[in-house]
């Protein structure tokens, strides 16, 4: 067991002579935040306020259409093993563009539909795969190569585009919804994003460091070889359904995924069942995803000074204790703190995701390694808000489905116990 005092590791210090004066990873790091604004917002943010619009106009009840919005899950598990394998074997450059213009493509069709399979074969398929190709794995792995030692606070500025893009796209393309309608909105994100998104990719994004005479971080020298520094080509679905890490990785993650998608569609309607007026229990939501949004460079930053360990512990915590609150009290000003403290934990879970399986396995591997996690997380992804909704059909209550959580957060604390970080790889940043 690999102590979890809250103290910081000695490395060696990079000193001015050893660093370049200017370091092209953090131009890296402002390309995906961009890239990352635009895919997450136009691909998944905004069809949370169209799943009204569309039932209207496809005349399909709202649990067809959440159907196609639930396959972006499917689509990306499915792609994920080789969309891990492609992304060290080809062009990352040409991976996204095809992405974006695939994203694009999809929104204009799905801006056309009239009928339910136009939908699901415009967002389904091409929006889905569009979104596989340029959204969260690619960008992250463009941050694990570019950054070892400064790899927390770079994957949590670079994922804080991600959120961001949920408090400026959705406002944006409500306005734009009320001006003209969905269609006419939709059209314009769709022709907008790779106007957009092309240039920066194609103009900006460099795969490694070592492209442009670099090293990671900036340093004067390559990295030491990384513990564990099997590369791609070595993992396979085999290999990585044997290594019991890879197993830990996805119980750690998995259920603060499940508890995202969970907590975030039934808190509204739990706060009014408990009595809470409309305008409070949106508050409360806006509070949790405001923290939320906070947490991603937060934890990002905390797990390049402290022991990663701990700070996941920290963000599994949090959930944990947000969780208990929202179930023991109906005061508005304590669940205003639960839902605060549940955001803060949510918010680290996915550059926390990212980061642990960087440290654990090296950098040329990263992208294959979250490919193959992919559908081992996507029950995690697909369960939580049918189980929550289905607990609550059958006892009056989201008691028993938060109760649940509680239980997988368990789960998440005793796999992450059994996880071993290499040693030295969890440095602080002077």
């Amino acid at each position: 067991m690999l102590p979890l005092r809250f103290t910081p590791c000695q490395r060696p210090s990079m000193d001015s002579a050893t660093q370049v004066r200017y370091y092209y990873g953090w131009a890296i790091v402002a390309y995906t935040f961009a890239i990352q604004f635009l895919v997450m917002g136009s691909a998944f943010y905004i069809f949370t306020i169209l799943l009204k619009p569309l039932s209207e106009s496809l005349d399909a009840d709202r649990f067809l259409v959440s159907i196609g919005l639930s396959s972006q899950v499917v689509v990306g598990a499915l792609m994920g093993p080789w969309l891990g394998s492609a992304i060290g074997r080809y062009s990352i450059r040409l991976l996204m563009s095809v992405g974006v213009l695939l994203l694009g493509a999809g929104l204009v069709l799905v801006s056309q539909a009239t009928a339910l399979w136009h939908y699901y074969f415009a967002f389904a398929l091409i929006v889905s795969t569009g979104f596989a190709l340029a959204g969260p794995m690619p960008n992250s792995a463009l941050i694990a190569n570019w950054f070892i030692h400064r790899r927390g606070t770079a994957m949590g500025i670079s994922q804080f585009g991600v959120t961001f893009s949920g408090a400026v796209l959705v406002p944006l393309f409500t306005w734009m919804m009320l001006t003209w309608d969905w269609r006419t909105a939709l059209l314009m994100f769709g022709l907008g994003v790779p106007l957009i998104a092309l240039p920066i990719i194609l103009g900006g994004v460099v795969k490694n460091p070592e492209d442009k005479g670099l090293h990671p971080d900036g340093a004067a020298h390559p990295p030491a070889e990384e513990a564990g520094s099997h590369d791609a080509s070595y993992w396979t679905l085999v290999r990585a359904v044997r290594d019991k890490r890879i197993w830990l990785l996805a119980f750690i993650v998995g259920p603060g995924f499940m508890g995202i998608s969970a907590v975030l569609i039934t808190l509204h309607s739990h706060l009014t069942d408990l009595g809470q007026s409309e305008m409070r229990a949106s508050s409360v939501v806006a509070a949790m995803t405001l923290m939320g949004a906070v947490a991603k460079p937060l934890f990002g930053i905390l797990t390049d000074h402290f022991n990663k360990k701990l700070v996941t512990f920290l963000s599994i915590g949090c959930m944990f204790l947000g969780v208990c609150g929202i179930l023991l009290t109906r005061d508005y000003n304590l669940l205003l703190v639960a839902a605060g403290l549940f955001g803060l934990g949510y918010g680290g879970q996915m550059p926390l995701f990212n980061i642990l399986v960087a440290t654990v396995f090296s950098r040329q591997a990263f992208p294959r390694i979250i490919g193959l996690l992919g559908p081992m997380i996507m029950p995690f992804n697909l369960l939580g808000p049918p189980l929550t909704t289905l607990i609550f059909e059958r006892t009056g209550s989201y008691h028993g489905a938060y109760l649940l959580l509680l239980l997988l957060y368990l789960v998440s604390v005793v796999s992450l116990s059994l996880l071993a970080l290499p040693k030295g790889r969890s440095v602080p940043v002077p």
